[in-house]
């Protein structure tokens, strides 16, 4: 009878396995079909105007003649995040100019064994990649937060490399599409950073408002930041960035801190700098056109000559589905190339 009972027990483990297959296997086709009917709808509103953005963008070209700089660049990532980060250095790979030599820093935060050994496959006698495993940061405003813990890496970058003057700080979710020789020499003697306007400025601008930044007049993206380590040693600003996040919860907390802290000690970089890609699905072309002092006429001429695009919203784009009939659908094609040949990351 025992046996019996088991066997049944067995069967409906089973079929509960089944159905539940079943179940998610029926959602997934329910999606494809919404996404395509989305696709067909878009079509149809817009008939004979409809763009289709299956095909790649365009970049601009640029001159290597005589470029052969080193550029220090620092990423934070953890096991998540691991796809993402070496996409970005498998583009900076890419595009950069022949001479030039690239030296990745990657703080890691719990990653596997094999992660680091994919990061350190990355390597070319041109791109050079060290792996700075790190511990979890404990700040009092970050606890049981929604707030990723390994963002907040980024407030030790001048503790963890006490030999670099300078380096250029990247988030994972980048891709380099232009050599960084250009970027990297921009002047930034007596500020602790230089960084790109962020857009927000406009559709959350309740938020910044109460950052206190009406006077400096803008709010910077600190996804990409080219940073001035001999200073921010020098006037401890590490210390005003914990005390800082330990005593205010904000909704972007790093990247809240850094515009807080910094106040006026930074320098703006163009837009191409850091070409933030949710901009234009907030607020309308003219309008940031204006605010970056650009002249952007249709929404390639804002990412063609993009040295770093970041993909800052929540929309990401591996795994993501998209309409062909929507512009992220050309950036997402784009982020794919660089990811189809990469080989597959070790369980």
């Amino acid at each position: 009878m025992k046996d019996k009972a088991m066997w049944w027990v067995v069967v409906a483990d089973v079929m509960a396995v089944i159905v539940v297959g079943l179940l998610l296997w029926a959602s997934y086709i329910e999606r494809e079909v919404a996404n395509q009917q989305a696709e067909e709808n878009a079509m149809a509103q817009l008939g004979q105007n409809a763009k289709n953005y299956d095909f790649d963008l365009a970049l601009t070209p640029q001159n290597c003649e005589g470029v052969d700089g080193t550029v220090d660049v620092v990423l934070i990532t953890d096991a998540n995040y691991m796809d993402f980060t070496r996409v970005a250095i498998n583009s900076a790979k890419q595009t950069k100019c022949p001479n030039s030599l690239y030296n990745f820093y990657v703080m890691t935060l719990d990653v596997y064994d094999s992660d680091v050994t994919a990061l350190k496959a990355m390597e070319t006698d041109k791109v050079k990649v060290t792996v700075l495993p790190q511990k979890e940061i404990d700040l009092f405003y970050i606890r049981g937060t929604h707030v990723s813990k390994t963002s907040l890496l980024k407030y030790y970058i001048a503790q963890v490399l006490p030999d670099l003057d300078k380096v250029l700080y990247l988030d994972s979710d980048v891709l380099v599409l232009h050599d960084l020789n250009e970027l990297y020499q921009t002047n930034i003697e007596g500020k602790y950073l230089a960084a790109v306007k962020d857009p927000s400025w406009f559709f959350e601008n309740m938020h910044v408002l109460e950052l206190n930044l009406e006077e400096r007049g803008f709010y910077f993206n600190a996804g990409v930041m080219l940073m001035n380590l001999k200073k921010i040693r020098e006037d401890n600003l590490l210390a005003k960035l914990e005390d800082y996040t330990n005593n205010n919860f904000r909704t972007y907390m790093d990247q809240d801190a850094f515009n807080v802290v910094v106040g006026d000690d930074v320098t703006v970089l163009p837009f191409k700098d850091n070409t933030m890609n949710f901009f234009f699905e907030h607020v309308d072309l003219p309008t940031m056109a204006k605010y970056y002092g650009e002249n952007w006429q249709v929404l390639e001429d804002v990412f063609a000559p993009a040295t770093v695009l970041h993909f800052a919203s929540s929309k990401k784009p591996l795994g993501t589905v998209v309409p062909k009939t929507n512009f992220f659908y050309m950036l997402q094609r784009l982020w794919y190339k660089y990811y189809r040949d990469l080989p597959p990351l070790e369980e």
